[in-house]
């Protein structure tokens, strides 16, 4: 899509075709933050789109003549410097995942591999728990990994990113994660009379619907929900963050709403979660969680990590997909987020202390099906998720 008419509901493809619908759902993502910034589009390596990422930074490396990663061809040049632009949860697990794409023997010489991060603001992931920012601080240490806080890029050339404090920085592969930016196609968005704020994100009500056009839907980062409020308390609530999670789970609640709508059916207010289990892939076997303020962290997590990443891929398999021939558009609202929700208590869960004990584990032998469990039983029981974060309370002080 290059271009859109809503009033006469049609929209322009790229070979000059227009096509006519009655319900326009848009899901066209975001950008990088930054690519304007003067060089970055020609030097940097953006993350977005994410399926261009993995070949362009292989490119680099090629180029650089390290495609094998080796410490025999590192030797070569005087030294690898990665800098990852972006200290959110992106820039952080890539920082991460480049440190350990070389060979140990590389990462134990500090004067041949250097992965910087750079971060606008004075600390990383600052709505996180003191707790989980001290051990991303450790694995980052562990990794050395090195943290440049308050710096932002003025611009970029073949050799050095050019600081707006005046500083130089020289690089060999600059990875661009500067967070999200409205895609491009905002512009004729809004010029087709559709709202969209200032930042250039589709507004949208509760049921995803364009508050300017019940016919177009928008879900995902292009979009911003205004007037959302909790279900139970009726407080208003901030549109979620530019975060994966958001987008993957907004799909079947949107699949519901343009259902309702193609029917004349009621529709009921979205209530995205407030809160949401974070995983970094750390490069080394083991990832990085987050969730009710705990940190977790060992090959269990990276294995849950696997899982989860492994049952999102399988929706797309034939026998997931919903059957909207059916009554009901293919199920309600709960039966279409249960795909990520599934969950059958376990009747012989673990009693507070023990599950304290097995989730703050690091080792290689948990199990991490059981402490998955033990993370859902805390999602769906207040009084036992209060009680294990007691207990992990005490060992974290």
């Amino acid at each position: 899509m290059v271009d859109i008419d809503a009033d006469a509901q049609r929209i322009l493809l790229e070979n000059g075709e227009w096509i006519e619908y009655d319900v326009l759902s848009l899901d066209i993502g975001s950008t990088s933050r930054g690519l304007d910034t003067p060089g970055v589009s020609t030097f940097a390596i953006p993350t977005r789109p994410i399926d261009l990422l993995v070949d362009r930074v292989q490119s680099k490396l090629e180029s650089n003549g390290s495609s094998k990663c080796s410490s025999e061809m590192i030797h070569e040049e005087e030294m690898v410097q990665i800098v990852v632009v972006g200290g959110g949860a992106a820039g952080i697990e890539l920082a991460m995942g480049l440190s350990n794409r070389f060979d140990a023997a590389v990462k134990e010489d500090i004067r041949q591999l250097q992965v910087t991060l750079l971060v606008s603001g004075n600390e990383l992931l600052a709505h996180e728990s003191e707790a989980c920012q001290h051990a991303l601080e450790n694995v980052l240490d562990e990794l050395k990994i090195r943290v440049e806080y308050g710096c932002r890029v003025q611009s970029m050339n073949a050799d050095d990113l050019h600081l707006d404090d005046g500083r130089k920085m020289a690089y060999t592969h600059c990875i661009w994660a500067a967070g999200a930016s409205a895609h491009s196609l905002s512009t004729q968005i809004r010029n087709a009379g559709i709202s969209v704020n200032r930042e250039g994100w589709v507004e949208v009500g509760p049921s995803l619907q364009s508050i300017s056009h019940n016919n177009v839907f928008a879900a995902g980062d292009c979009a911003t929900i205004v007037g959302l409020k909790d279900l139970e308390s009726s407080d208003e609530k901030s549109s979620p963050p530019k975060a994966g999670v958001y987008a993957v789970r907004s799909g079947p609640v949107l699949i519901e709403y343009i259902s309702r709508y193609l029917k004349e059916q009621e529709m009921v207010p979205f209530d995205p979660q407030d809160d949401f289990l974070k995983l970094m892939n750390c490069g080394d076997g083991t990832a990085l969680g987050f969730r009710f303020g705990l940190p977790l962290r060992g090959k269990w997590v990276w294995e849950l990590k696997d899982e989860i990443d492994q049952g999102f891929m399988n929706l797309f398999r034939e026998e997931y997909l919903p059957d909207l021939s059916k009554e009901g558009g293919g199920g309600d609202l709960d039966a279409r987020t249960a795909q990520y929700d599934e969950y059958v208590r376990d009747p012989l869960r673990l009693n507070a202390e023990e599950a304290c004990t097995l989730i703050m584990r690091r080792d290689d032998n948990v199990d991490f099906q059981q402490a998955w469990g033990v993370l859902r039983e805390m999602m769906s029981d207040e009084d036992y998720k209060n009680e294990v974060l007691s207990f992990a309370e005490i060992r974290l002080h």
